[in-house]
């Protein structure tokens, strides 16, 4: 394969901060994902799918409602007033619907955990261990101006609404899980966009690497334009001369074992 190290030094400057931030979301993303996912796919993949993980978080959201409820607000230090006294009972009742949507959560962690029990052996070469899993075909039964979705249109948007629904919905009747399944809503959206957009940029990456090696020569040492070259345009002083043009360009590109390659 190829190398060319022009496209590389020119081009192929990244802004590392961008990235970092990038990354870091999508890392955190993580976990807003893990709360939804399990109910809209099936088959997560052997590396994909935690289930320490669900646990973990199934036991931090199960002390939340207790922690929040004994920590006294604002309004008691402003207007001197004593804090409530929060039963269990009392917590149960205002964070119904928030412990049995957990519930469900584990219930369908724990079937997740049976696929993949039961999926072949990835060192079989039988299955992807980083599978995200199957959508449920159902969401591919919804119309976007009258077409099927799209894989990318199911998890940026069709995924996620459900849940915002829902969401908002709970959130009207001041229910805690409503604001939860809001912000896991738009995390899940924000991260399958941010994947979706590395995958572009990865292929995108491929291509002009391969239009840079194709139009170098026409570029570099023939002097085309930008419009005949497709766009791609070679900056820089170049010798009068085209062969030496043609011998400077031999040596923008190296194989794997850095040997230079001819340029025809």
């Amino acid at each position: 394969m190829k190398k060319n190290l022009y496209y590389h030094t020119v081009f192929g400057r990244k802004n590392v901060i961008k990235e970092f931030i990038f990354n870091s979301f999508l890392d955190m993303a993580s976990g807003p994902r893990l709360l939804l996912e399990v109910f809209t796919r099936t088959k997560f993949g052997e590396r994909y799918f935690s289930f320490s993980t669900a646990i973990i978080f199934t036991v931090v959201l199960a002390l939340y409602p207790i922690i929040a409820s004994n920590i006294p607000s604002f309004d008691n230090y402003a207007y001197g007033r004593e804090a409530e006294e929060t039963g269990i009972g009392t917590i149960l009742s205002k964070y119904f619907t928030w412990y049995a949507y957990l519930g469900a959560f584990m219930y369908q962690c724990i079937k997740r955990r049976e696929e993949i029990k039961r999926e072949p052996s990835v060192f079989d070469f039988a299955r992807f261990s980083l599978s995200t899993g199957v959508v449920n075909p159902a969401f591919y039964d919804f119309k976007i101006n009258g077409q099927t979705p799209t894989p990318r249109q199911v998890c940026i948007l069709l995924e996620p609404a459900i849940f915002l629904g829902f969401g908002i919905l709970l959130a009207i009747f001041q229910q805690s899980l409503g604001y939860l399944l809001i912000f896991c809503s738009i995390v899940y959206s924000l991260s399958w966009k941010g994947a979706y957009y590395k995958g572009d940029q990865f292929v995108m990456d491929k291509i002009d690497k391969l239009i840079a090696n194709e139009e170098m020569v026409d570029s570099f040492v023939n002097g085309r334009k930008p419009e005949e070259t497709r766009g791609f345009e070679t900056y820089g002083k170049r010798p009068e001369n085209t062969d030496f043009r043609r011998k400077v360009a031999e040596s923008f590109f190296e194989n794997d074992d850095d040997e230079p390659v001819q340029v025809f």
